[in-house]
């Protein structure tokens, strides 16, 4: 009797990969984004991480009048950029990350505009503590959730999310000291209204569990929040750490702890024990 080969899925089937799919390759899922060259996702992290380092250390250039205070602004713009292009492929943090650039870019126009409102400010600085959460969230995900990440790649998000961090606490110390203010006092001029400048010195101080002592959280509220800062840092530290050390540990022939893989894709298991 005559065998017939048995053929695999044809190219018109709707199971079959694309063309240019690598073979083997599942079709993605409804509802997620096509994947993203890995190329192209370390460009749009070092870009990420070079303008939040801009943001986060250059706001002295802030001080120097209306003219440099907007250049500072197109930073938190970049910021926006580059974070909605990183995070593109997180299907469920796209649309509020999407929502809260926008809400900031509004009071961020509106705070270049009158640099003495209050409310401006106060609406900038809670805009942009919420954005750099959600752009916090999307990147620990993409540091922990997912198995098979160049290491590379792992490091440029994990320290993108250090500075957020410190980023992040600064606005919401802003905050507090621009809804109740005395939140915050600096020792050098006890009697002068603490600038939000100083309170970013004060957040990467914290983050770093540095503690120079020249500018003082006053109020419970104030203090516990600063505590929490150092906590929260010095605990993402050691996950991270431990995230990368387990990346570049992994025996490249184990997939996920399901067997080791052979050439080919097949998995092989190993014999059980007599």
């Amino acid at each position: 009797m005559r065998r017939v080969p048995h053929r695999g899925p044809s190219s018109d089937s709707p199971d079959s990969p694309g063309p240019g799919s690598a073979p083997g390759a599942a079709p993605p899922s409804p509802g997620r984004t096509a994947p993203v060259h890995p190329n192209a996702r370390f460009r749009d992290l070092a870009l990420l991480l070079l303008v939040v380092a801009a943001l986060q250390f250059g706001y002295p250039i802030s001080l120097y009048g209306p003219v440099w205070n907007a250049f500072y602004m197109v930073l938190y713009a970049g910021m926006i950029v580059f974070g909605l292009r990183t995070v593109r492929t997180e299907g469920p943090w796209v649309r509020p990350v999407v929502g809260v650039a926008i809400v900031f870019s509004c009071f961020a126009v509106w705070s270049v505009v009158d640099r003495q409102d209050t409310a401006a400010a106060l609406g900038r600085h809670l805009s942009v503590a919420l954005f750099q959460l959600a752009l916090i969230a999307s990147l620990v995900l993409f540091v922990f959730r997912r198995h098979h990440r160049p290491g590379p790649e792992l490091i440029l998000a994990a320290i993108s999310v250090y500075l957020l961090l410190g980023a992040f606490f600064a606005a919401c110390f802003t905050a507090m000291e621009l809804s109740a203010p005395g939140s915050f006092t600096d020792l050098a001029s006890p009697d002068t209204a603490i600038d939000w400048s100083l309170l970013m010195y004060f957040g990467f101080v914290t983050l770093a569990t540095v503690g120079y002592g020249d500018v003082v959280p006053l109020t419970p509220w104030a203090q516990s929040l600063a505590a929490m800062q150092a906590v929260v840092a010095t605990l993402f530290l050691t996950t991270v750490i431990a995230r990368l050390v387990g990346v570049y540990t992994m025996s490249p022939r184990r997939n996920d702890g399901d067997g080791d893989a052979a050439p080919g894709g097949t998995v092989t298991r190993d014999a059980p024990t007599p």
